[in-house]
């Protein structure tokens, strides 16, 4: 690959009076031996960085102090906060060091220096993590329900939050100045507390007790069962009592939002079937209270019982008398998904006698799915939907549930008259210099979040790639295209955990994309001083270094140049039909050509007037010495040589604030060798724009 072979080229900065703004003491342009040197930024050598009286000078003079100390904390830069400014004090401070990845570095050298970053926030948005951690006080409520015994600690329906905090805020927040953020937790109540009195002690939460009558249910017989729940899709949920689990349907309706994984519910109904599976349907429910809960061994599904339960799911549905949901594993399943529907294959079975039907599948496990791809499943079989197709209701795809470990239902403590339960939620606000205000495009997970994505109280990078995408499905089902939002949470970054850590969220119009920390590279150049040492600049350039000589590692750019001539111009002009054949620009060797003077054989460009006359006579017949090199430098540098950068790099990409150049350093040859620098500018998405050569000067 040409690519490949030049890949290995690729070397460090030659001096260029034309990049003075941001290469300061380059004389001339010189062909000298030159170093390239990848090296990957630690948080360490951030923090380092950060903490550099230098850098703090430039910070305070850039108006960057807090930004550039949150970087050092944090260990990774941001949109805000990039090498450019920082990284050069950070890599002279290296130069003179022992052991030093850069030590040996001559001038002119290069380094490619990778980093960790994260883009998610926009300028206004990066106090968030530094902002006020407020949380709202029993104090608070009582002045939001106006006495200090009637009240409750949390928000209510006719108490809500957003319309008490700014007040609280403002009052509670001293020296707030502009552009500020408090991140706050409080609690809610669905329901407004009736008081009674006064009363200091809560009314004792409704004892929960669990029931033994699943397993009696029969088809259309009224039912009372009090249980767990143990599963939860888009039509229902399955609930587990001492004595069994069933399915307690609501159908397209129903709300999967106010269920968890160990709520405590006590339900009313009547025996239904579906798909030869026994279930409450027309139910009536009381939500008692949450508890943990274990899963009891599953049954180890292999493709042989796989086609059992096919069989006899099919029987229990021809006889309309039902069975029991069965809590079952399965490894290695392979889920597909066509349009709304879910199916998949146990290892083992023949798809003609049984192959799986996933039930109304939350569009929370789709990630977790990897669809085409084996899988470790938990769940429930609950039934037949068709002639071979066992139905299934995930619970678990590789140890991971999104509704496992509920949040608490905790009971307020207040002088309520009726004791009520909570939920914590957490909410971002911003200082307008006057007023508190909410910042409605920032979520910030809370204790309930992180319990449903299997977590504690923080994400790991793989975790926040996985879950925040599924969380702002669930969130925000009918997302328009190019919809963002900010989602503020604890990230845990290798041993440390920065609170208020923000990614940024953007829906594509199939899926959202988040934000957290990635990989960046900037390249920097060792520019003398005069000193004795040197010091390192920004240089977003790329620099190309093309060795002359028989066998160079520059021949498959000569080649593709010859190919250029070749097939651009000797095919349509002068009608060869073979590289080989000498008619036209490139010789009978196949591997020069004298419409530029590319020669792969010597890996460089031939500018003889006399020898490109002699191999095109119709052309430069009659043309002088000064116009035959004239002709072959202008289609070198506006034809030939573009057009083998985009075909070399075509991703490549115009610069973000700071012009991107590609500078090749080649031989030109006219009777003696004579080092040349050519300059292009990249304009457009693998476009390049000629700049200047060292050889028109």
């Amino acid at each position: 690959m040409i690519g490949a072979a030049l890949a290995t080229t690729l070397s460090a900065c030659e001096e260029n009076s034309w990049n003075d703004e941001y290469l300061d003491g380059f004389d001339a342009p010189t062909i000298i031996k030159k170093e390239t040197v990848a090296y990957t930024m630690t948080a360490a050598d951030i923090k380092k960085m950060a903490a550099m009286p230098a850098n703090k000078a430039i910070a305070r003079e850039r108006g960057e102090v807090a930004q550039l100390e949150a970087v050092g904390a944090n260990g990774f830069f941001t949109s805000a906060i990039t090498p450019e400014y920082y990284a050069p004090a950070w890599l002279d401070s290296l130069s003179g060091v022992k052991g030093s990845f850069n030590y040996y570095l001559s001038e002119k050298s290069t380094i490619q220096l990778n980093f960790p970053t994260s883009d998610a926030l926009p300028a206004e948005l990066t106090g968030i993590q530094s902002g006020v951690q407020y949380t709202v006080s029993e104090a608070d409520y009582q002045t939001v329900w106006g006495s200090e015994t009637d009240f409750t600690e949390a928000f209510a329906p006719s108490k809500p939050a957003a319309k008490a905090i700014p007040g609280i805020l403002l009052e509670s927040v001293a020296d707030a100045a502009e552009g500020d953020f408090a991140v706050v937790t409080y609690n809610v109540a669905s329901q407004d507390p009736v008081f009674g009195g006064g009363s200091s002690t809560p009314e004792p939460e409704p004892e929960f007790e669990m029931s033994t009558t699943i397993a009696s249910l029969k088809i259309g017989d009224p039912i009372e069962a009090a249980g767990i729940v143990t599963g939860i899709c888009k039509q229902g949920y399955i609930l587990t009592d001492l004595s069994g689990s069933t399915l307690i349907y609501y159908g397209s309706g129903f709300d999967m939002e106010p269920y968890a994984i160990g709520q405590q519910r006590k339900v009313s109904g009547t025996g239904g079937s579906f798909g030869g599976c026994l279930q409450i349907a027309s139910a009536t429910e009381e939500l008692i209270g949450t508890q943990e809960y274990t899963y009891p061994t599953p049954l180890a599904i292999t493709g042989e019982i796989f086609e059992q339960y096919s069989a006899d799911r099919q029987a229990l549905k021809a006889a309309n008398n039902g069975g029991a949901p069965e809590y079952a594993e399965i490894k290695g399943a392979t889920f597909t998904q066509s349009g709304n529907y879910i199916n998949f294959e146990v290892p083992g079975a023949d798809k003609t006698k049984a192959e799986g039907s996933g039930y109304q599948v939350p569009a929370t496990f789709n990630s977790l799915l990897n669809f085409n791809n084996p899988v470790d499943v938990k769940g429930y079989i609950i039934g037949c939907s068709g002639k071979a197709y066992v139905t299934f209701l995930v619970t678990e795809v590789n140890g991971q549930n999104p509704f496992a470990a509920p949040a608490k239902v905790a009971a307020i403590g207040s002088r309520a008259g009726v004791a009520l339960t909570s939920t914590e939620e957490k909410a971002v606000y911003k200082f307008n210099g006057t007023a508190w205000t909410a910042c409605n495009d920032v979520l910030v997970l809370n204790a309930q979040d992180y319990a449903q994505m299997g977590a504690t109280s923080n994400l790991t990078a793989t975790q926040a790639a996985t879950f925040l995408p599924v969380y702002m499905t669930t969130k925000f089902p009918y997302a328009q295209k190019d919809a963002v939002y900010y989602i503020v949470y604890n990230f845990k970054n290798g041993d440390d955990t920065i609170k208020n850590f923000t990614s940024r969220a953007t829906f594509t119009g199939t899926d959202w994309a988040v934000t957290t920390v990635n990989n960046d590279m900037m390249q920097f150049v060792r520019a003398g001083k005069g000193n004795g040492w040197s010091n390192w600049v920004y240089d977003p350039s790329v620099y190309i270094d093309l060795p002359a000589g028989k066998g160079a590692s520059s021949a498959d750019f000569w080649q593709a140049c010859v190919d250029w001539a070749y097939e651009h111009v000797d095919v349509p002009e002068f009608g060869a039909e073979s590289i080989t054949s000498g008619i036209g620009y490139v010789t009978s060797y196949g591997n020069n050509d004298y419409y530029t003077g590319a020669s792969a054989y010597q890996c460089n460009i031939d500018l003889r007037a006399s020898s490109a006359r002699k191999q095109v006579p119709s052309v430069y017949g009659d043309m002088s010495d000064d116009d035959v090199v004239a002709t072959m430098k202008k289609n070198f540098e506006d034809k030939v040589c573009p057009a083998v950068l985009a075909q070399l790099y075509p991703d490549a990409q115009p610069g973000k604030g700071v012009d991107l150049y590609y500078v090749i350093s080649f031989v030109m040859y006219n009777g003696s060798s004579h080092d040349e620098v050519i300059r292009y500018l990249v304009t457009a998405p693998g476009t390049f724009t000629f700049v200047d050569c060292t050889w028109n000067e």
